[in-house]
């Protein structure tokens, strides 16, 4: 669980990735990557615009970075959790597909990681969202961390509520 490893006010050791290009509104499954931190994998999922971004859970914590109003969930679909990041806004909202995958879903838990917004006082640098491998939802704030160059460092790690 990785969210035993994270410490509000240390240095951030989560990746930042930028925003992968490309999507078509539909689900889809990009630059995933595994990592491992400390004795933990997880998995890091992108944040595709105009996608929604799709991995099987496979048992381990998945993170995805960098919310801003988009939606992260779990869903069942043929006895399989997947974990998805689904990008929103204007020219890349996906919420009409995320409703219908919904629909064929035996489960679905989602929330929006930017409503747990808590810099406290500093200059925001991200978001991220996680959702462990037993269904819990995380949202972590990482801020601007002046003492150290700018380097992102834990802001705040709040235990989120579910959408649905």
């Amino acid at each position: 669980m990785i969210e035993k490893l994270l410490h509000v006010g240390a240095p951030s050791p989560l990746r930042v990735t930028g925003t992968l290009g490309g999507g078509t509104g539909t689900v889809c499954s990009r630059g995933v990557e595994a990592v491992t931190l400390g004795t933990v994998n997880y998995k890091h999922l992108p944040f595709v615009q105009n996608g929604i971004n799709s991995v099987d859970a496979g048992g381990d914590d998945v993170v995805s970075y960098n919310f801003s109003g988009c939606i992260m969930a779990v869903y069942k679909v043929g006895g399989v959790f997947k974990v998805c990041h689904v990008s929103t806004g204007d020219g890349q909202d996906c919420k009409a597909e995320w409703e219908r995958i919904k629909g064929t879903a035996s489960a679905v838990f989602e929330f929006k990681p930017a409503d747990f917004v808590d810099t406290g006082g500093a200059a925001l640098k991200g978001v991220y969202g996680l959702i462990t491998a037993d269904l819990q939802t995380y949202a972590i704030t990482v801020v601007h961390n002046t003492a150290a160059g700018g380097d992102a460092k834990i802001a705040a790690i709040k235990k989120a509520h579910l959408l649905r």
